[in-house]
């Protein structure tokens, strides 16, 4: 009978205490139950109460208001009871944000700026506004924004281009492409992340790939613009101030009111000893990146971890690079547009490591005991692909192909322990160009085949004789001296791969057998590369896991698990690709984290 009296009931948000003893009598008079409705579960339900006689509409206190003058009376005489001493006591709200880094810094200064425009428009009392919300940063090293600071190689790439449609943004999202979807169509999207670095001085250019950086190539423009911008909004940076736990400190009113105590570790400026301290706060807000410490904070107060493991790093490939080595001697050389495929088998789908380690707690809690064993059904081989340009490098192949392909594939890369084998395809947009009814290797075949009789006299190894079209460097190139089209593959790589094919370097296109030439067409469609161990990637830190994002509600970013904890940034299993993706993610939740955790701190006052 409560559901159906409250068809909208599952759309709000939880009553306080207070709230509920004002609706007591009401919902008496209805026939409701007087143990259900002031019970706890009440407690923790939305404010959208419509009837005839009633009408609170609420969010979290923000606005009340009543159409019934015996609504009025009730709520007066349920104020009357042992809470009447606290109504009155509009003490400052603590906000707490652990971790200085882009999301951290970001959330803190949304947060401190929509508080005082919060207390700017409401008309409200002159002693809650004089009370005010501290929003405090605690950072454990002597900098902030040290990640903002080495990337894009001290240049910062802010973001990507926000001219692009939407989902092709969100594509470049291995994890969390699908929660970001109304982040960034609703709540903080490209333009506004855009609108809000130049309306605070920041010049910011775009290159042909997409990226964008500060005009002034420097990435200390964006630290100090969002640190002077978190100081003005009076924000409190603490550094050197380590948080070491956190603890969910339950009030009298139940698991819907609460603080949060923040154990933190300082060390002390007349000794070498650290001192140990503890604060406590109305909201928290969890932007610790991918340290592990952030995670265990996570699941000490009732998060499930999906388990991180790394994401963008460029490949090594032992074999290939030493001496006798088909790219020995390559470093350097690049090509245009390469496609990278990994097929995905059975031993990539657990990691020995996982077998030994104790299981994390998403693992867990997906095991359900079994009834009877069941017949294994054999499965398919999957594909990962991704394309790019290619770089090879002194220890293997790196460039946005290698990066894309290691941040879509991470958990397959590391269920092998980093060893196993990719296929390059050196020219895959040639063969999109050709437009023949062949596909794959056929095209290949036939083109280099039809060399033996265009340019018979001309040695195989001298270069490639297949082009593509020229891909411009920017939009804005339209040089008439520049070549329209250009060798699929360069020189040096295209001499390496007919040596590798087991074709002399002295060999005509006439003496070429048909099994050379398919050789040749083999290893330009599907060369094999092995992959012995990951390399680093030094312009991004990036790890794959995180908390699960099933257990936020990414409209504010709060935790489902408890109230008044927020999260952003890589603490979350949400990550990008190279190119200015994961501090798009880094802005756009943190922004909706400060304001939703303001939000909680400013409704949770106003009820008191």
């Amino acid at each position: 009978r409560f559901h159906s009296f409250c068809p909208r009931l599952t759309m709000m948000k939880k009553l306080s205490l207070q709230m509920t003893l004002a609706f007591l009598p009401q919902l008496q008079s209805f026939q409701i139950y007087r143990p259900i409705a002031s019970s706890s579960l009440l407690a923790r339900f939305p404010t959208y109460f419509h009837h005839d006689h009633v009408k609170c509409i609420s969010t979290r206190g923000r606005q009340l208001s009543s159409t019934s003058a015996s609504l009025s009376m009730a709520t007066s005489s349920s104020l009357e009871s042992p809470m009447q001493s606290n109504s009155n006591d509009h003490r400052r709200r603590r906000i707490a944000v652990i971790g200085g880094g882009a999301s951290g810094m970001f959330a803190a200064t949304a947060a401190a700026d929509s508080l005082q425009r919060y207390h700017a428009s409401q008309q409200i009392d002159e002693e809650i506004v004089s009370a005010g919300c501290d929003v405090i940063v605690f950072e454990g090293t002597s900098k902030t924004m040290s990640k903002v600071r080495i990337s894009g190689g001290g240049r910062c790439n802010v973001m990507h281009d926000k001219t692009k449609p939407l989902p092709q943004i969100l594509s470049s999202y291995p994890r969390g492409n699908k929660e970001l979807r109304g982040t960034y169509t609703k709540r903080f999207t490209p333009d506004d992340c855009y609108d809000w670095f130049t309306s605070r001085g920041v010049e910011l250019k775009t290159e042909s790939d997409g990226r964008m950086f500060p005009i002034t190539d420097n990435s200390q423009t964006i630290i100090d613009t969002i640190t002077q911008a978190a100081i003005r909004a009076g924000v409190d940076i603490r550094m050197k101030e380590k948080v070491e736990s956190v603890e969910w400190k339950e009030s009298s009113g139940g698991d819907s009111e609460g603080k949060y105590v923040v154990n933190v570790s300082s060390k002390s400026p007349d000794s070498s000893e650290r001192v140990k301290s503890e604060e406590q706060f109305d909201a928290l807000i969890l932007a610790t990146g991918s340290f592990p410490m952030g995670h265990e904070i996570a699941r000490s107060l009732g998060h499930k971890i999906v388990k991180p493991v790394p994401s963008l790093f460029t490949f090594d490939a032992k074999e290939l690079v030493k001496e006798g080595g088909i790219f020995n001697g390559l470093s350097g050389v690049s090509v245009p547009m390469a496609r990278l495929t990994l097929v995905v088998n059975d031993k990539m789908t657990s990691s020995p490591a996982d077998k030994t380690s104790k299981p994390t707690e998403i693992e867990a809690s997906d095991k359900t005991p079994a009834t009877k064993p069941k017949r294994k059904r054999k499965k398919k081989a999957q594909t990962i692909m991704q394309e790019g340009p290619l770089l090879i490098t002194h220890h293997g192949v790196s460039g946005p192909a290698a990066l894309r392909l290691s941040a879509f594939a991470a958990r397959e890369f590391h269920a092998v322990n980093y060893q196993c084998d990719v296929k390059i395809h050196f020219c895959p947009k040639w063969e999109e160009e050709q437009n023949g009814a062949n596909s794959g290797n056929e095209i290949l075949m036939d083109a280099l085949w039809e060399m033996t009789r265009l340019i018979p006299n001309r040695q195989v190894a001298t270069g490639c004789p297949l082009f593509m079209k020229r891909v411009k460097a920017n939009e804005g190139d339209t040089s008439e001296d520049s070549p329209k089209s250009v060798p699929v593959i360069p020189k040096r790589l295209w001499s390496a791969i007919v040596q590798y094919s087991e074709i002399p370097s002295t060999t005509k296109w006439a003496e070429a057998s048909k099994s050379m030439i398919r050789s040749l067409a083999n290893n330009l469609s599907a060369f094999p590369l092995r992959v012995t161990r990951k390399g680093v990637f030094k312009e991004e830190f990036v790890t794959a896991g995180g908390v699960h994002l099933k257990e936020i509600l990414m409209s504010n970013m709060e935790s489902k698990v408890k109230p008044g904890l927020f999260m952003c940034g890589e603490v979350l299993d949400v990550d990008g690709v190279t190119g200015g993706f994961n501090f798009m993610g880094c802005w756009s939740t943190g922004f909706v984290a400060g304001e939703g955790a303001a939000n909680f701190c400013c409704e949770e006052q106003m009820i008191k």
